[in-house]
């Protein structure tokens, strides 16, 4: 049996009726600023994006790209064992970068064949190309952590580059992906 819903006029935020005493628990306006509201998705595409599976694994390079520009950028100021444990550390996330791109971008696949039956409109266009771009500066950012001795300081300012870049993909990725978070076809 459906649950009647019901939604904040004030910001959005859909709960189930009776779940909510004096204030909305997501923006703090009055309760009396609920509505009725009916769930324009089925409950077979709703249950799929509950499980927020793009949403967990896009987060993963994003992390990574940023986390990676971090540690090299502070590569610079650390000597010894410390910055062998930075190389070290930018060795296993740069290996791992092109996994966990292939797994956000398959993810975001079936996100928005759920949400838009079809991978192709402008937005998710948009988010295939940044996605592919990171992809390739990932692939570059690995044959730079294993081709070239990061401990040189021209090869660490190269990888560098490379992060900022991915960065720089990651962010539009991020932008995008925030604008359509509650976007989705009803039925």
């Amino acid at each position: 049996m459906p649950k009647n819903l019901i939604r904040c006029k004030s910001c959005g935020y859909v709960t189930e009726e009776g779940k909510v005493e004096d204030f909305c628990p997501a923006c703090g306006v009055p309760a009396k600023m609920f509505e009725p509201y009916i769930d324009p998705v089925s409950e077979q595409r709703r249950n799929y994006l509950r499980l927020d599976i793009h949403p967990i694994l896009v987060h993963f390079p994003q992390a990574f790209a940023f986390s990676l520009f971090l540690i090299a950028a502070l590569s610079f100021a650390v000597t010894g064992p410390v910055k062998d444990a930075f190389i070290s550390s930018i060795k296993v996330v740069t290996a791992f970068l092109p996994l966990v791109i292939i797994l956000a971008f398959v993810s975001g696949l079936m996100d928005g064949k759920t949400r838009f039956r079809r991978v192709t409109t402008p937005f998710l266009k948009l988010k295939m190309m940044f996605g592919s771009s990171l992809f390739l500066i990932s692939l570059g950012m690995a044959a730079t952590v294993f081709k070239l001795d990061l401990s040189a300081p021209q090869s660490m300012v190269a990888f560098l580059v490379l992060s900022v870049c991915a960065v720089a993909c990651s962010l539009p990725l991020g932008i995008i992906g925030s604008r359509l978070i509650e976007a989705k076809f009803p039925g």
